[in-house]
C-alpha cells in the first residue's frame, strides 16, 4: 500500500514550481494592469466569465489533476513495477535462507517467484528449503514448478532433485531420477549423474551396476586416481563377497570366480582383493585354489594378512606348505607373523614340539594376541596347564586393553 500512494505523491519540488509560476503569472497581469481582468469561456451557448485570479487558481487546479492522471497511468503500465518488488522479494527469501530461516525462506521466494523475471531461481531455493525442514512433498512441487517455469533446464533441474534426494536417503527414488539422466548422455550434467550413480550404487551395495559404470567414469576422468581406484576397489570387494551376479546356474564358489575373473589385472596386485577374494575361497572349501592365488602374490608383494591366511589355507600339500614358509623364514628369521603362520602349518603336521617352538619365536619378535591364544590351547592340550592358563591370561590382557575401567568383585 505505501508503495502504491508513493506513486500519486507530487515531489515538493513539483509542487512549489507549479504554484510559482502561476503566482508569477498572477503578479505580472495585476502589476500591469490597473484592473484585475476578468476571464471568459465561450463553449457554444455556455459561457463562462470569473476573474483572471480565480482562472488561474482552477488552471493550477487542472494542471494539477492532470499531472496526477498522467502519474496514474504511467503506474499502472509500468511493467517493471511487479518485477521490481519481486526482485527485492526473492533478495529477501535469499537472504532468509542464508540464514538457515528454512520457513520465511520458502514462503518468501515461493510467493514471488510469478512475478520474477527468473522464477527458476525461486522454485529451486524454496525446494532446498522445504527439502530442510523435512517437507519432501513441498520439495518435489517446488521442482515441478520450476521445470514448467524454465525450457531446457531437464537436466539441472533433475540433478537437484536427485541431489535432495540422496540427501534425504531416498536411495531408490534417487535411482530413478539419475536413470532418467542417463538416457540424455550429450546433456552438460551427464558426468554428474555418472558420478551420483556410483555414489547410489555403493549406498545400495549394487556392485554389479557399479561395475558397468567404472569404464565411463575412468574414460572421462570424473574421479582423480586415487579416487577411482578406491572406488574400484570397494566394487570388486563387493563383488567377491556377493557374487559377480545372482544365477540359479551357478554355484556360489563359480560365482565368486566370475568375480575374480572380472576384476582388472591391475587391480589383482591389491592385498586386501587378494586377501577377500582368498578367504571367500576358503569359506567355500576352496582351499587349493586359495594357495595357489596366495603363493603366486607372496612371491612378488610381502603382505601380513596374506602370510597369516597361508596358515589357515588347506593346501594341496600341508608338507610343501610348511617347507615353502620354512624357505620365507630364511629372508625374514624375526617375522613374527610368518612364525604365527609356520606354529599353525606344524600343527596341521602334528608336530606339536616345533608348532610349540614357533609360537615361543613368534610372541620373542612381537606379542600378539593369536599366538598367546595358540600356545595357550597347545600347551593345556599337552598337559601343561599351568602354562597354558598363563597365556590365556596375557593373550585376554592384550584383548581386553580397550575395556573401560569398571568396578569387578574383589
Amino acid at each position: 500500500m505505501k508503495n502504491v500512494l508513493k506513486a500519486f505523491v507530487f515531489k515538493p519540488s513539483t509542487i512549489v514550481f507549479l504554484i510559482f509560476g502561476v503566482a508569477l503569472i498572477a503578479l505580472f497581469v495585476l502589476r500591469h494592469s490597473s484592473s484585475p481582468g476578468y476571464f471568459l469561456l465561450a463553449l457554444g451557448e455556455y459561457t463562462v466569465e470569473t476573474s483572471f485570479l480565480v482562472a488561474a487558481f482552477l488552471l493550477f487546479v487542472f494542471v494539477l489533476i492532470v499531472f496526477w492522471l498522467l502519474r496514474l497511468l504511467e503506474w499502472l503500465f509500468d511493467k517493471n513495477r511487479g518485477r521490481n518488488s519481486a526482485r527485492k522479494k526473492t533478495t529477501k527469501g535469499l537472504i532468509a535462507y542464508a540464514e538457515g530461516n528454512w520457513p520465511a525462506a520458502e514462503k518468501i521466494l515461493a510467493k514471488s517467484a510469478a512475478r520474477h523475471d527468473v522464477p527458476l531461481i525461486n522454485y529451486i531455493t524454496a525446494a532446498k528449503a522445504a527439502h530442510e525442514q523435512g517437507h519432501d512433498d513441498q520439495r518435489d512441487d517446488y521442482l515441478r514448478l520450476a521445470h514448467e517455469s524454465t525450457k531446457g533446464v531437464d537436466s539441472a533441474i533433475g540433478l537437484a532433485k536427485a541431489r535432495l534426494q540422496y540427501d534425504s536417503q531416498q536411495w531408490e527414488q534417487c535411482l530413478a531420477t539419475l536413470m532418467m539422466l542417463k538416457k540424455e548422455p550429450k546433456s552438460p550434467g551427464y558426468p554428474n549423474v555418472l558420478k551420483m550413480l556410483a555414489e547410489v550404487y555403493v549406498q545400495l551395495e549394487d556392485w554389479e551396476n557399479l561395475r558397468q559404470v567404472l569404464p565411463e567414469i575412468k574414460k572421462r576422468k570424473l574421479l582423480t586416481k586415487e579416487q577411482y581406484l578406491e572406488l574400484a576397489q570397494q566394487c570388486y570387494l563387493g563383488l567377491i563377497a556377493t557374487g559377480a551376479r545372482s544365477s540359479y546356474e551357478m554355484t556360489p564358489l563359480q560365482q565368486v570366480k566370475q568375480a575374480w575373473a572380472e576384476v582388472p589385472r591391475g587391480a589383482r596386485h591389491t592385498p586386501e582383493l587378494v586377501h577377500a577374494y582368498c578367504s571367500r575361497l576358503v569359506e567355500l572349501d576352496a582351499g587349493e585354489e586359495a594357495e595357489q592365488v596366495l603363493v603366486s602374490f607372496l612371491k612378488k608383494h610381502w603382505d601380513e594378512q596374506l602370510v597369516r591366511l597361508y596358515g589357515i589355507v588347506n593346501g594341496e600339500d600341508s608338507e610343501k606348505q610348511l617347507l615353502l614358509a620354512e624357505t620365507w623364514l630364511k629372508e625374514r628369521p624375526n617375522d613374527a607373523i610368518l612364525l604365527l603362520t609356520l606354529g599353525r602349518l606344524s600343527l596341521k603336521r602334528h608336530n606339536w614340539d616345533s608348532a610349540q617352538s614357533y609360537f615361543r619365536s613368534s610372541l620373542s619378535s612381537r606379542k600378539t594376541a593369536e599366538a598367546f591364544g595358540e600356545l595357550g590351547r597347545l600347551t593345556a592340550r599337552m598337559g601343561q596347564y599351568e602354562e597354558s592358563s598363563d597365556y590365556f591370561q596375557q593373550g585376554l590382557a592384550m584383548i581386553s586393553q580397550g575395556l573401560p575401567e569398571l568396578p569387578l568383585p574383589e
